[in-house]
């Protein structure tokens, strides 16, 4: 369906263009004159730049309009889990990694608790390992309106993935499904993100984030901007599962068969980003992940620099760190998937980028490229705009802090270039 999709929505804007181009007054455009005259009157092959000109024209045209075209168009449509799926509801094992979460495990656990998911078919395991507050006594209060196993047995190494590691072995169900402490659920949330288990080939699947104190200053509103697209494996996720590319996990809200995990040998407690290391070991072996894009939670980001500095760096290096060992075994997935990230992850920088050189060559009499500029701008800020609907509750007045989003972005692209090295895991702060 994915080609399919492709094909179309390719065929309509490539078509589209063809109109534009025989219609516009050629006095209007260099471009279309000079196009024209190279196709009725060609030039020699090697010895007139033109040639150059119209394959680079070309190749702007397949990267920017058309690919952004394709995924803008697939921004919009409903969700397609398996028919049959409904009712679906098998035994399901969470993993919980609670260190001194004292402050956020009460009311994550209240959100488990008023879950609509049949309770007998529901196992929270809360990892608790090495609290020194609260934590472990909340868990136990939790005891009487769920399954709960608490695990407090020191850790063999510090940090998320040997926690997670730990409840795995003591998992009693074929499918894992992975949340923070600071997470919230929603009442359908576990239904919505186990539906694409019913077909037996997926081994993977992942639901979106919204961020819960968004309201708090300019970083968060611009933090929960840039999750309705890509962080909180918002639209661009939905795009992808749309036209049949493949996707990752990522932090919390996704879930996964235990036999996948197991033979991965659990999660690799050597990485910053174990979730990233995963998807990477996932993408290598050719597993199938789906999104479920009603399978919400919120969580909270950080609120101030410092924390969002240390959080990025964190998710930036795990990435880089995760790299490595994912090249050895699927090159071709992690070129495809890194250009993707790139050119999908920058489309806040690129609609802006497409704006002004609009109005540049606007103001040159470049009238044709001044439109198609135009429409990748349409195309880019489009998709922003349809992540907030879809991913942001429609909070509109988020699109103010589009500056912020920027800067997030260019902050990421920048600390790819910074060492891992001396990089070790530190649990996400808000302060």
């Amino acid at each position: 369906m994915g080609k399919v999709l492709h094909l179309i929505y390719g065929s309509i804007i490539i078509g589209a263009f063809v109109v534009i181009h025989l219609i516009f007054p050629q006095e209007w455009s260099p471009w279309i004159r000079n196009t024209n005259e190279m196709f009725t009157n060609p030039p020699p092959l090697f010895t007139n730049g033109r040639y150059f000109l119209f394959g680079f024209g070309v190749f702007l045209f397949v990267v920017f309009v058309l690919m952004y075209g394709i995924s803008f168009m697939a921004s919009f449509g409903s969700a397609d889990y398996p028919k049959g799926s409904e009712d679906f509801t098998p035994a399901i094992s969470i993993l919980l990694p609670a260190i001194n979460e004292e402050k956020v495990i009460g009311n994550t656990l209240d959100s488990f608790s008023k879950t609509n998911y049949p309770k007998d078919k529901l196992e929270l395991i809360a990892i608790t390992s090495g609290s020194t507050d609260r934590t472990t006594e909340i868990c136990r209060e939790y005891q009487n309106q769920l399954t709960i196993k608490i695990l407090t047995d020191p850790l063999p190494k510090k940090g998320k993935p040997a926690a997670l590691n730990y409840g795995l072995k003591n998992s009693s169900h074929d499918i894992i499904c992975v949340y923070d402490a600071d997470a919230q659920l929603q009442a359908d949330t576990l239904q919505y993100l186990v539906r694409h288990f019913y077909k037996p080939e997926v081994a993977a699947t992942c639901g979106p984030v919204l961020v819960r104190n968004w309201n708090v200053n300019k970083l968060t509103k611009g933090i929960a901007l840039e999750y309705t697209f890509l962080s909180g494996t918002g639209l661009w996720f939905e795009i992808r599962n749309r036209l049949g590319r493949n996707l990752w996990v990522l932090g919390g809200n996704y879930g996964i068969r235990k036999e996948v995990i197991e033979e991965f040998g659990g999660w690799n407690e050597e990485a910053l980003t174990e979730d990233l290391h995963l998807s990477s070991q996932l993408s290598a072996a050719k597993k199938i992940v789906k999104f479920a894009p009603h399978a919400f939670i919120s969580e909270n980001v950080p609120i101030i620099y410092e924390a969002f500095k240390r959080q990025r760096q964190r998710w930036v290096g795990g990435y880089s760190q995760s790299l490595k060992a994912a090249m050895e075994l699927d090159k071709r997935s992690v070129i495809l998937r890194n250009f993707g990230m790139m050119h999908f992850g920058h489309i806040s920088d690129f609609s802006v980028g497409a704006l002004v050189t609009a109005l540049i060559f606007g103001l040159i009499g470049y009238l044709y490229i001044m439109v198609i500029c135009t429409t990748i701008f349409c195309f880019t800020f489009g998709m922003v705009v349809n992540a907030v609907r879809k991913y942001g509750e429609g909070k509109y007045r988020l699109l103010l802090y589009y500056l912020v989003y920027i800067f997030i972005n260019m902050y990421m692209f920048v600390n790819q270039f910074r060492s891992t090295e001396g990089m070790e895991w530190e649990k996400t702060s808000i302060e």
